[in-house]
């Protein structure tokens, strides 16, 4: 049966609908011709049910649990184990897992180097804590910070953007102990690490629910802004400690390739 993806502009048209559809060559938003196909709505409700085989991808909107609450009909893809659990159990119903694919479609990987810059990519809410300071304590122990905030254009493809700052770094860092909004906390996934972790980069970070779910053990987990700076330095001053969580993390993250995502949606 044939693939129709129905998706908006932003990232999660971009990583669920537009790459997706484009590496299984199946139809993008599709005007009609699609009543018999298998149907992917990517974070929307909009588009109108045609086919017997429609199901919604809810990414990170609240909106398509509560749209999904009222249609038992339609089918339901959640994209980690933690998100999974939480969208069960409020529709009572089983859901798809298809987890995120990562950014790393051609497989590189970081070069032996020296460890010498930090990254965070997101908003700011990606690093709950004062950037010029954790800037600061990294200087001090001979660290460089690269903080990319925009890395995504609501409009257009911009996974390269993202490439590109991966092999810019050598270690990725992220810290949200506050978390978001009730509504959105639930439905994140471990994008993240395995975004870095396909280059063989170890992240060090705040222990999230979906992180400890998925990634438990296969990233370095603090609750304290001093643990993470004590790690990171680890992480540069110890050669073998560094290539430990490399190959841990290489390991971990070649079942989120898109190759392998790609045939979950052949078998809906």
């Amino acid at each position: 049966m044939a693939l129709s993806f129905f998706y908006t502009r932003g990232g999660a048209g971009n990583i669920r609908g537009r790459q997706i559809a484009d590496w299984l060559k199946a139809k993008h938003n599709p005007e009609d011709g699609y009543g018999k196909d298998t149907c992917i709505y990517v974070k929307t409700t909009k588009p109108p049910f045609l086919s017997k085989k429609s199901y919604i991808d809810v990414c990170d909107a609240p909106l398509a649990i509560e749209y999904l609450e009222k249609h038992p009909e339609i089918g339901v893809i959640s994209l980690g184990d933690y998100q999974k659990d939480v969208i069960e159990n409020i529709l009572g119903r089983k859901t798809i897992l298809i987890p995120h694919h990562h950014c790393n479609f051609d497989r590189e990987v970081r070069p032996d180097r020296p460890v010498q810059v930090v990254g965070i990519i997101g908003c700011k809410n990606a690093f709950q804590y004062p950037i010029d300071d954790i800037r600061k304590r990294l200087k001090k122990i001979g660290l460089r910070l690269k903080f990319e905030e925009n890395y995504w254009d609501y409009y257009k493809e911009d996974r390269q953007k993202v490439v590109d700052f991966y092999k810019g770094i050598d270690i990725q860092i992220v810290w949200r102990p506050k978390g978001w909004s009730p509504r959105f906390a639930a439905l994140r996934s471990p994008l993240k690490l395995s975004n870095a972790g396909s280059f063989g980069i170890p992240t060090v970070c705040y222990p999230e629910p979906d992180y400890e779910v998925e990634w438990k053990g296969s990233y370095l987990a603090v609750d304290k802004m001093d643990d993470l700076v004590m790690w990171v330095e680890r992480l540069k001053n110890n050669e073998f400690f560094y290539k430990r969580y490399k190959e841990i993390v290489l390991k971990k993250s070649e079942p989120y390739h898109i190759e392998h995502i790609a045939k979950l949606y052949n078998k809906l």
